[in-house]
């Protein structure tokens, strides 16, 4: 029997169950605020087996859609490697794989995908709105409707659907309409993010990522580089970017953090400084922390960047997923976010929807999923706490996060018992 599911959210985590759901021959609409096609200011995101498997089930398009680093590299301060490790992980930037996405929920072509996948008929009806803001939620005897205005018009309007799917970010409307409790905090630094082509740096910075996930620890803070195809899919060495991501230490209520936070309107920002509206003074200051103090591959980058933006990094953690006898879900960071250190929040996204799948299919209860998209989200809030501030030289809360990680884990391994 046909559902109709309505997806609140369309970036990553909305387009992998709108994607789901179109594929199960549901009927989908997703709403999204942003008006247009998201923008994805050229950063870089990395992914492992969640994503992998969600791609191999639902993509049509067959196409490459990331790089792979082999091992990571550590650098310390100016020395440029002092530790190297074995890891796969797959890079690609967030533009290419909302591309992807798109191309295969509603068929929108872009240059990476200029030809939409053959449509099959057992697909549902794949509908992206934008521009469109969620403002409430009623639900009665397994029906959801939500109502929502038009954010250039005014204009009200309703849907209803046998499903809601939360997956509108770490500031979700939906979480906030279900009531249930959440945590969301500062975490005490930001992190820097920006791009630059391969062509604009040496031959030997090249050399450095190339085939690499790099880290580069200072004091107060770190930076990780590694390469990405472009947004619009290009592979080719010479023409891909290099993606640079700096954690930086900046205290809550700062006059630091609020002059890094007001752009170049004067407006001031509660969560990210997009590209293009960061004021250069203050980009120029905070590279100045950083000159002499950094290996050359990742001064040189650092160097290159003119068009960054910046983020605070918070947790935010809500203790449950799932309302309304399970027609209502929340899901990626509309549940859960974590700082963005080992690479999960697009492997959540898709964990969720992995996991999803054996609750359509009877193969598992709401109430399992809702355990184990708890337990998944502790464990990772954990570990990326515990990476983040080992980074950033955080002596104190990096022993409190391996202790408390340790005993998260010992748990775990007790309740199995």
């Amino acid at each position: 029997m046909t559902k109709s599911v309505i997806v609140v959210g369309g970036s990553i985590a909305g387009l992998m169950h709108g994607l789901q759901h179109k594929r199960k021959g549901n009927d989908v609409t997703i709403i999204e605020q942003e008006p247009g096609q998201r923008a994805s200011q050229d950063a870089g995101i990395g992914f492992g087996a969640e994503v992998n498997e969600f791609l191999k089930k639902y993509d049509l398009t067959g196409s490459q859609i990331a790089i792979r680093s082999h091992s990571q590299r550590v650098a310390y301060y100016k020395r440029p490697q002092v530790h190297t490790t074995q890891t796969s992980l797959k890079l690609t930037s967030w533009g290419l794989l909302y591309r992807l996405l798109r191309v295969n929920f509603d068929g929108l072509a872009s240059a990476a995908f200029p030809v939409p996948p053959k449509e099959h008929e057992s697909n549902g009806r794949a509908t992206y709105l934008t521009g469109k803001k969620v403002v409430s939620l009623y639900y009665s005897s397994g029906v959801v409707t939500v109502r929502f205005i038009d954010v250039e018009t005014g204009k009200e309007e309703q849907l209803s659907g046998d499903l809601l799917i939360g997956a509108d970010g770490i500031h979700s409307t939906i979480r906030r309409l279900v009531g249930t409790p959440s945590v969301e905090q500062y975490v005490g630094y930001v992190s820097w993010r920006g791009t630059v082509e391969e062509a604009l740096v040496s031959k030997e910075t090249v050399r450095y990522f190339t085939d690499w996930l790099c880290m580069n620890i200072t004091k107060n803070g770190y930076l990780v580089g590694y390469i990405v195809p472009t947004d619009d899919g290009n592979f080719t060495p010479g023409q891909r970017l290099i993606n640079l991501v700096w954690y930086c230490n900046m205290r809550d209520r700062s006059p630091e953090l609020d002059e890094t936070f007001t752009d170049i309107n004067e407006k001031k920002h509660q969560k990210t400084v997009p590209r293009g509206l960061v004021r250069a003074e203050v980009w120029d200051r905070a590279r100045r922390r950083a000159r002499g103090k950094v290996a050359e591959p990742f001064a040189e980058v650092l160097e290159k960047v003119q068009r960054p933006f910046v983020t605070r990094i918070h947790d935010a953690f809500s203790s449950a997923s799932s309302f309304h006898d399970g027609h209502v879900v929340l899901v990626g960071d509309a549940f859960s976010s974590f700082r963005p250190h080992a690479a999960t929040a697009t492997e959540q996204a898709a964990f969720h929807s992995n996991t999803l799948e054996k609750v359509y299919t009877g193969e598992m209860t709401q109430e399992a999923w809702d355990r184990e998209v708890l337990v998944y989200a502790r464990r990772m809030i954990l570990l990326n706490r515990l990476i983040g501030n080992f980074g950033r030289g955080a002596l104190t809360p990096f022993l409190q996060a391996v202790f408390l990680y340790f005993i998260f884990v010992l748990q775990q391994k007790l309740r199995r018992a």
